[in-house]
């Protein structure tokens, strides 16, 4: 690298014939893992197909020199790698870059310095913006993942035999939930891993927010439904829109898949076996459109492509949100499925000692390789809770798709600072909750003023049948996918009810 630090990276490329066109990785997670380093594209098979593959560890993990801070040096490693490929004998010049979750920003970070040969980047399952795409919802720490995260790194970095008892205690406190908020991370983690202390500045900007829209070379983006960094990855591939650099090239494709989960199986919910990451030959289709980029084919008309749950199939569109999708309003009220007796008093969200347990989702928590605790879970264990209040839909008309973003709006009083957690599910004619999509905001208001918010709910892809309902829950807590730091009482406005703003395509 320019600074002097060696990085380790292996090579596999075809044993003779003309210089070739390169992948590049660049992981934290160990090159000489193969599970990891075949995780997105299958390296021997890049191979047949003509292509070399480099995989990386990145500075400051395994094999490679230099000390690893997260985010802090993947621009300039990335360019300084991408340049030495360039130079060897067995490169054309042309390299592209894959991988997801840590390695798809450090191609973000790379690509926004327009290195001289990167021809495209395939992010997958991550965010650019650091802040609000992995530290923060909103103004609340995403601490589950955080937690889960450092602490996988820490336990993977090679300690000394002293330390390695305290990262042991640190990953069980973390899978027990004994860790409960940020300060807490940082006090058992921070010797460790010191640039906690620097996450918790929320002042400092650690990568652009802007990133996206800085890079110049094609993207073709990949996400999934309940991944935790989904808001992220659908505002990487929307923010070129109106940054001006959207590439004709660029792609977007989202299935039902969480974090470390692409099979489009959930313990709660099976969405078929088209809706797996590897029905869509992965290998073939990362390839075949750097293939199209390098040699300046022709792209499809519709270079949006989303799995729709509920129909179960897969849908291709000019844009996102689809410009068939009309932007409408839908009021809810108080929902007599959950609570037939609620009067307006009971509106008020009481404190618990123990915050309200998070179900499903966007998360990030161990057990994630089989879904454990991510996807679209059953909510029926929040209706005992009198800290989660419900307001419901009426039975719909007629049939929908919901293709697009969701937001929640609702006006809110609170005795202090405290989180507005909303989750959005569907129910059935039982009146049976099915997780949906979440998000959170913050109230910053008093006890004496009412306070409009609005709750980003990320996007989704869903068909909703004729008779169903749509049920937004809100709590102040979300334990634990969102740190359990200062709770109060909340008063959610029921009399003028929560609006949820959808892109919906009507059917029929």
């Amino acid at each position: 690298m320019r600074d002097g630090v060696t990085l380790s990276g292996d090579v596999y490329r075809p044993s003779e014939g003309e210089p070739r066109s390169t992948v590049l990785i660049r992981t934290p997670y160990c090159k000489d893992d193969p599970a990891h380093a075949n995780t997105w594209i299958n390296v021997l098979r890049a191979v047949e197909c003509g292509w070399v593959v480099v995989v990386q560890d990145v500075r400051g993990r395994f094999r490679s020199e230099g000390r690893f801070v997260p985010f802090v040096n993947e621009a300039d490693d990335g360019v300084d790698t991408i340049q030495w490929v360039r130079e060897q004998p067995w490169s054309d010049g042309n390299v592209g870059m894959a991988g997801g979750s840590y390695v798809g920003i450090s191609q973000w970070l790379a690509a926004a310095r327009n290195p001289e040969g990167l021809i495209g980047i395939v992010p997958a399952v991550t965010a650019d913006d650091v802040h609000s795409g992995w530290l923060y919802e909103d103004d609340n720490v995403v601490l589950g993942f955080l937690a889960h995260w450092v602490s996988i790194l820490l336990a993977s970095s090679g300690m000394d035999e002293e330390s390695r008892p305290r990262i042991t205690a640190l990953e069980r406190n973390v899978a027990e939930g004994r860790i409960r908020t940020f300060r807490q991370l940082v006090e058992e983690a921070g010797e460790f891993a010191p640039y906690l202390q620097d996450w918790r500045d929320r002042s400092r900007s650690l990568v652009d927010p802007e990133l996206a829209g800085r890079v110049k070379v094609p993207a073709f983006v990949i996400g999934g439904w309940f991944d935790i960094f989904l808001p992220g990855t659908v505002a990487s591939f929307v923010r070129r829109e109106s940054a001006g650099t959207r590439n004709a090239h660029d792609r977007l494709l989202v299935g039902p898949w969480a974090h470390g989960l692409m099979g489009g199986w959930f313990p709660a919910r099976s969405f078929g076996p088209a809706s797996s990451f590897d029905s869509l030959d992965p290998t073939s289709l990362q390839l075949g459109w750097l293939e199209e980029v390098r040699d300046g084919l022709n792209q499809p008309d519709y270079p949006v492509r989303v799995f729709a749950m509920g129909a179960d199939e897969w849908r291709c569109f000019s844009s996102w949100p689809p410009e068939g999708a009309g932007r409408v309003q839908l009021r809810l009220r108080p929902s007599t499925i959950e609570r037939p007796t609620a009067s307006m008093d009971d509106l008020t969200v009481s404190l618990l000692d123990s915050p309200v347990p998070t179900i499903g989702g966007r998360t990030f928590f161990p057990g994630y390789k089989v879904g454990a605790n991510s996807g679209p879970r059953l909510l029926e264990a929040l209706r005992a809770r009198h800290d989660v209040h419900a307001f419901a839909s009426e039975p719909l008309a007629g049939d929908i798709e919901i293709l697009g973003t969701v937001t929640c709006r609702l006006k809110v009083t609170a005795a202090g600072p405290t989180p507005v957690v909303v989750k959005l599910a569907t129910l059935d004619s039982t009146g049976t909750p099915e997780l949906l999509c979440e998000g959170s905001s913050y109230s910053r208001t008093g006890a004496e003023n009412a306070e409009s918010i609005s709750v980003d709910l990320g996007s989704t892809a869903v068909r909703v049948a004729k008779g169903m309902r749509l049920c937004a829950y809100v709590a102040t807590s979300d334990f634990p996918r969102l740190e359990d730091g200062t709770r109060t009482s909340l008063n959610v406005c029921a009399d003028e009810g929560p609006v949820l703003e959808l892109d919906v395509l009507r059917l029929g």
